[in-house]
């Protein structure tokens, strides 16, 4: 009786700290060299093997470092190993809107002739080199996929910052007055990024310019996230095609930008990948369903 005594807080107090939260996030130590990680297998995975796991998916969100070529050229490897695996791929990007879709159509199916850039407006729409995304679009014309635009115009993204209802059609009011601004793990992600307010507008405090930044990230997640399960509904015809949803990494971190606003409109299952620049040590436990590594660009020598 005097051991089980003893032994019996050692129990409790084993008991305690195995149902307790930890203090820090969890973390995954990342190996290298690695190409692809999976994040539920706790180990790297070759390109082939995500190709294979990606079979049963109809859509699959992609992050982007913007200012990365070499990202974007990694990305492209991966879209070229999913078409060569008979995946027909329909691209959504955050740069183009939906009103750019016709024009999409025809750069991806090869009749377009002219300027593209100056057609879709690219330089207004993305301030990155159009080369730098070359390979990506190359990679769908290739595979005889498509382009589709799931960004607000830029007009409709300065209603919402001004909270100008007026400045909005019917369709645009009635998507304005349903955001959710409570999404609190989202809120929280993004609070230390707007912590301080660079640009107030006349007569705004340091709160109120906060709460219009997150208005818009939320307006921008949302709508994008819309506009995706829109083309799930509409763009999605048969098993192989695999509609990817192509926009900046902080989107779908965590599964809390537009891939959540995509769930509250699509019950369609799909899987998150997020880029990591190689040498990356640790990864947050639910950042992404997978990581794609990527050798960063060398930066430039400094001047002796």
């Amino acid at each position: 009786m005097q051991y089980f005594s003893a032994l019996f807080p050692a129990v409790v107090l084993t008991l305690f700290l195995g149902c307790s939260r930890p203090d820090a996030p969890l973390q995954h130590t990342l190996p290298q060299p690695c190409r692809l990680y999976d994040m539920k297998q706790a180990a790297c995975i070759s390109d082939a093997a995500l190709v294979s796991r990606l079979a049963p998916y109809q859509v699959l969100f992609v992050g982007d470092h913007h200012a990365s070529t070499a990202m974007h050229e990694r990305f492209a490897e991966l879209l070229t190993a999913l078409a060569g695996e008979g995946r027909h791929l329909l691209l959504a990007n955050e740069w183009f809107v939906h009103e750019d879709d016709t024009l999409l159509a025809r750069y991806a199916g090869g009749s377009f002739e002219g300027n593209f850039t100056e057609a879709v407006g690219w330089e207004k729409k993305a301030g990155y080199p159009f080369a730098s995304y070359e390979p990506i679009y190359g990679s769908i014309r290739n595979a005889d996929g498509k382009l589709y635009g799931i960004n607000m115009t830029k007009a409709f993204q300065k209603a919402v910052s001004d909270n100008n209802l007026t400045a909005m059609n019917d369709a645009q009011r009635a998507f304005f007055e349903q955001l959710d601004l409570n999404l609190s793990a989202h809120r929280s992600m993004l609070a230390p990024f707007f912590a301080h307010c660079h640009a107030k507008q006349t007569g705004e405090d340091a709160q109120q310019c906060r709460e219009r930044m997150y208005r818009v990230q939320v307006a921008w997640d949302s709508y994008m996230g819309e506009q995706s399960a829109r083309l799930a509904t509409t763009a999605l015809q048969t098993p192989d095609d695999l509609l990817v949803v192509f926009a900046g990494a902080f989107h779908m971190a965590y599964g809390l930008g537009v891939n959540a606003r995509f769930a509250r409109r699509s019950d369609r299952p799909y899987v998150t990948i997020l880029p990591v620049p190689e040498g990356t040590a640790a990864a947050d436990v639910g950042e992404a369903d997978y990581l794609l590594f990527y050798t960063p660009e060398a930066l430039p020598k400094e001047k002796e």
